[in-house]
């Protein structure tokens, strides 16, 4: 099967999203969200489902672990890794949750995670502990602003020494949803040299950072191809170290029991494998569209260009990170107090929802340690005059709300670098 109908020679921008199917007259900034699917990739995928249809036995009794491997291998040689190390969840929250819930503990080990932990995540460590006599969860505090990398291992590194039975560290390669990028490197070998399992949530990392699994020597990573690598939703890969091989498999047990890591995971019941099957078709976009270094160049440039000009539109305060840290496609602003959107979860949704369905324009509004976050997220499709819009319209609510006062409004704060 090949790619059919991709424009190579188009230029990112408005032109590139006549290679998506976004609903028209809809602005969308939140692709670290939900990622969006080239056409190219849903037609591929349209075939394999209707080569399904047209015969299942044959599908499932003897294509599809062709597909699957050749997926495997194409996923695999992207994250830098052997194919026997690597299988597909369907999120990244599957991932975690497997790896978390498999792994053998004893009375008294600790799981840890940060108050910057994706919360579904945070939740799963402390249901898991639920499951095991004796397990405690430890939540290790980090509040902005951050000064540096130095800041971050210093805390791990302060953790560790303090509670020598530490199981196991969730580290996110970037946050969510504050899009901090975190020294991954530095706290995996910090992990190790403290005899911590160090477990990598790294949802944005494929296609965002140049993740190369086999140096970074992570006990288990998984990562989300459907935000920045253009699969279809349901598809995450899971990357385990050969030495957790054994002790590491799918939440529901299958035919494959008992056997290979890449044979436990290939197929679990009666599924749909075709997010992940097409992967191989997503990475051959990813790479025939210019591949990292012309992705990142064109979308981070945009990113901070954006960030630049909300923060200037809204006199607003930038999330209190250095540049370093600063995830490629995405930023962080902080909103001003409004009565009409209290600094809650039901807040953030409900302004989000009213930016959506009044302006026709789709951004993630986050609740980030007790204040209402902008998060704006750039893809090839993206332009700069749509987050010019988007500052408009935010401008129009913030001065319609009564607790605005423009002689109170916060002046631009100094970024630190």
């Amino acid at each position: 099967m090949k790619l059919e109908n991709l424009h190579e020679a188009v230029e990112f921008g408005a032109k590139m999203r006549e290679e998506f199917s976004l609903q028209k007259g809809e602005t969308f900034l939140n692709n670290g969200s939900f990622g969006a699917v080239p056409n190219c990739v849903q037609e591929v995928q349209r075939r394999f489902r209707e080569e399904i249809e047209r015969h299942p036995d044959d599908w499932y009794r003897r294509s599809v672990y062709k597909y699957w491997h050749e997926s495997q291998k194409a996923v695999a040689d992207f994250m830098h890794c052997d194919p026997q190390d690597l299988v597909c969840v369907q999120n990244a929250t599957t991932g975690l949750n497997t790896v978390l819930k498999c792994c053998p503990y004893k009375p008294g080990d600790i799981l840890m995670y940060t108050t910057l932990t994706f919360r579904p995540i945070a939740y799963t460590c402390q249901a898991t502990a639920d499951l095991y006599e004796g397990v405690k969860t430890f939540e290790m505090e980090i509040k902005f602003p951050i000064s540096s990398d130095d800041e971050i291992c210093e805390k791990y590194e302060d953790f560790f020494k303090s509670n020598p039975n530490t199981k196991i560290a969730i580290l996110d390669a970037i946050t969510s949803p504050s899009a901090v990028v975190m020294p991954l490197k530095r706290l995996v070998t910090l992990c190790h040299r403290y005899g911590v399992l160090a477990i990598v949530d790294g949802a944005h990392a494929p296609g965002l950072l140049p993740v190369n699994l086999t140096e970074l020597g992570a006990d288990a990573f998984i990562g989300s191809f459907h935000k920045w690598m253009f699969t279809p939703k349901g598809c995450a890969i899971l990357y385990v170290k050969r030495e957790h091989h054994a002790w590491v498999h799918p939440l529901v047990t299958s035919w494959n029991h008992g056997l290979s890591l890449e044979k436990r995971f290939f197929i679990i019941a009666t599924e749909d494998q075709t997010p992940f099957i097409t992967a191989k078709y997503a990475v051959e976009f990813y790479q025939r569209i210019g591949g990292m270094d012309k992705i990142i160049s064109y979308t981070s440039k945009l990113a901070s260009e954006a960030h630049e000009y909300i923060l200037k539109k809204l006199r607003a305060e930038p999330l209190q990170i250095p540049q370093s840290m600063e995830s490629p496609t995405m930023r962080v602003i902080r909103l001003p107090d409004l009565s009409q959107y209290p600094c809650t979860l039901e807040g953030s949704i409900a302004f989000h929802t009213d930016i959506r369905y009044k302006y026709n324009i789709q951004c993630a509004i986050e609740l980030i340690q007790g204040h209402l976050h902008l998060r704006i997220s750039t893809q090839v499709y993206n332009t700069l005059e749509e987050y010019k819009r988007l500052a408009d319209c935010l401008l129009e609510v913030i001065q319609a709300d009564k607790n605005y006062k423009t002689s109170s409004t916060r002046p631009l704060t100094d970024r630190i670098y």
